[in-house]
């Protein structure tokens, strides 16, 4: 899916009328020591970094 389709019908519709889903709601969860964590709603953490560092850009 195009990102530019997204932005489109959300500006001038709601964008599950042109089937786009719906975007996902993720969980954030952050470690005592520096851990970060994302999960899909109640669920399991999908992805996850223990030690993550910071990059410039």
């Amino acid at each position: 899916m195009l990102a530019r389709e997204w932005v489109i019908a959300s500006n001038y519709r709601d964008p599950t009328d042109y089937d786009i889903p719906e975007l996902p709601i993720w969980r954030v969860y952050r470690g005592e020591c520096g851990r970060v964590a994302f999960a899909d709603g109640d669920g399991e953490p999908f992805i996850a970094a223990d030690r993550p560092v910071p990059v410039r850009r």
